[in-house]
């Protein structure tokens, strides 16, 4: 979860700290990473260095600060972003706004700094780190692309990348999202064309969904929608929020009489309104997807509406989308989405962009990362193709030890995992049993048993009493299940009868194997022994 460390001569620093999404219904807000070996060297942590703002880099931070006191170094875009996270969980952090160009170290004895160095992506103020340590300097790409005509913000920093590379990089991390893609990716600035030409024979309303992190493409759809006198509502907690954080900051510039309110929004005429809405990935609970349902509170769709999904079908989302994509087209509306036209670009560099990234930078060895093992290995193979001959393909938790010597994986790797959490205040995090037992029950569902027994003798009084949820089977078997049940009570001892523990493991081995034997089924069983 894009969470690394830096660790030389006893002192470490931190390169971001993400979280994922579920793609299950588990009733889990968030996954972040197993962040222990960082908390057990709390005191050794000297500096958290941000690349940018997005939650796969920054959304785990608030659970690292609640245990790890040290100062965060982050570009203001991130700041901000992240200080809403940090105000929502209550959590005091020591933030230091840092800009391209500017060297911040990880603590006054510490051997580690780090150099920010500007890149384009696809959220404002996004850096590579030239982090520099006794071993020399490891070049640590962030996420980028290398755009030549981006639509704000700094452009990337290639004279600095290779001013470091005829100067000597030791080791170059890099972004590999997008290594299984050849050529270069499209400008951001070519969605503006897309966009307009999409935009320009709309009938209905428009209901533009991006990310809300987005700010340049949301700058463009702002754009396009003055161009053809369309003010601007938003729809969405992360999109409004956004929004008006950029405005303040000066990354976002909208038109005075643009942005308009729901209430207003719902007064327009169809041709005078263009809606901002999160929900590309087909998430349930967004506001697209509560669109597509008839239940969003707000606003509804109609016949002739146009939906734009300017983002690209993140792998895995891809059924989620669908599903919403069809509900919104049996509504009546348009659904525009990256196909002939760049409805959307992506912000992670291709092919060419990495391999052109790896020439300047001329690393003496390279690691790639932030991609699955399979962008892994073809950018690996990339940098093979640009004469780097020390490459080293590693995963979570293990270790690259860089010395006079050379460079090696360890043998011992660090405890890592994913911690299911909470995205409140609170921050609690979901045992892994809890998972467990939430998996078994959506798989076979709950099976419960109860039965009354006397208390001195171990008699039963009532019951057992059957009762199942989610159990296929089920249905017309109780008095074979209760006979199965009683069997397994008669079987036990005298003594056995008395202990309560007993008669309740006697009882869910019992309606188990029943349910094993008639169906194969594995349901989960819960014996419930009442003593009178």
């Amino acid at each position: 979860m894009n969470c690394m460390a830096v660790e030389a001569e006893g002192r470490i620093a931190v390169v971001d700290c993400g979280v994922m999404f579920p793609n299950e219904s588990i009733g889990v807000d968030v996954i972040v990473p197993d962040l222990t070996w960082l908390v057990e060297r709390k005191e050794q942590v000297g500096a958290i260095y941000v690349t940018h703002g997005h939650e796969d880099h920054i959304g785990a931070l608030p659970q690292l600060l609640r245990r790890v006191k040290a100062p965060v170094y982050v570009a203001p875009f991130a700041r901000a972003l992240l200080e809403a996270r940090l105000r929502e969980a209550g959590i005091a952090a020591d933030l230091r706004t840092v800009r391209p160009g500017e060297v911040r170290g990880a603590g006054a004895d510490s051997p580690i700094s780090a150099e920010f160095i500007a890149v384009t992506h696809s959220i404002p103020d996004a850096c590579a780190l030239a982090i520099s340590t006794p071993q020399g300097v490891l070049l640590h790409s962030g996420d980028f692309k290398i755009d030549e005509a981006p639509v704000g913000g700094w452009k990337m920093d290639l004279a600095r990348i290779g001013a470091l590379g005829r100067a000597g990089v030791r080791l170059l991390l890099s972004d590999s999202t997008n290594s299984e893609r050849p050529g270069t990716s499209l400008s951001e600035s070519a969605v503006g064309v897309a966009l307009d030409q999409a935009f320009e024979n709309a009938q209905g309303r428009i209901f533009a969904a991006c990310f809300a992190s987005n700010v340049h493409r949301i700058q463009q759809v702002a754009d396009a929608a003055r161009g053809l006198g369309r003010r601007l509502a938003l729809l969405g907690r992360s999109m409004e929020s956004n929004v008006r954080l950029a405005m303040e900051l000066g990354y976002l510039k909208l038109a005075g009489w643009q942005l308009c309110s729901l209430e207003e929004a719902r007064r327009l005429p169809p041709r005078e309104l263009c809606v901002l809405t999160t929900g590309t990935q087909g998430e349930p609970r967004s506001a697209l997807a509560r669109l597509a349902r008839g239940e969003h509170p707000e606003l509804s769709l109609s016949p002739g509406d146009l939906v734009v999904l300017s983002s690209r079908f993140i792998p895995g989302n891809e059924v989620a989308i669908g599903q919403v994509v069809n509900e919104l087209t049996r509504l009546g509306a348009e659904v525009a989405y990256e196909d002939l036209r760049p409805l959307h670009v992506s912000g992670h560099a291709h092919e060419a962009e990495q391999r052109r990234l790896i020439a300047l930078a001329r690393p003496e060895h390279f690691v790639p990362v932030h991609g699955e093992f399979r962008q892994l290995a073809r950018h690996a193979a990339h940098a093979a193709k640009e004469g780097v001959a020390h490459r080293h393909l590693i995963v979570d938790g293990e270790v690259l030890e860089l010395s006079d010597a050379g460079a090696r994986v360890l043998e011992e790797r660090l405890p890592v995992g994913r911690v299911y959490a909470e995205r409140d205040a609170s921050g609690a995090e979901i045992g892994e049993l809890v998972v467990k037992d939430r998996r078994l029950l959506a798989e076979s569902g709950l099976c419960i048993v109860v039965v009354a027994v006397d208390r001195a003798s171990g008699a039963v009084v009532r019951g057992p009493e059957i009762f199942a949820r989610g159990v296929a089977g089920f249905e017309g078997c109780e008095d074979a299940l209760r006979g199965e049940a009683l069997r397994a009570l008669d079987e036990l001892s005298g003594p056995a009868r008395e202990n309560q523990g007993e008669v309740q493991e006697a009882l869910r081995l019992a309606v188990r194997r029943w349910f094993r034997r008639v169906g194969g089924r594995k349901p989960s069983v819960l014996p419930v022994v009442l003593e009178l």
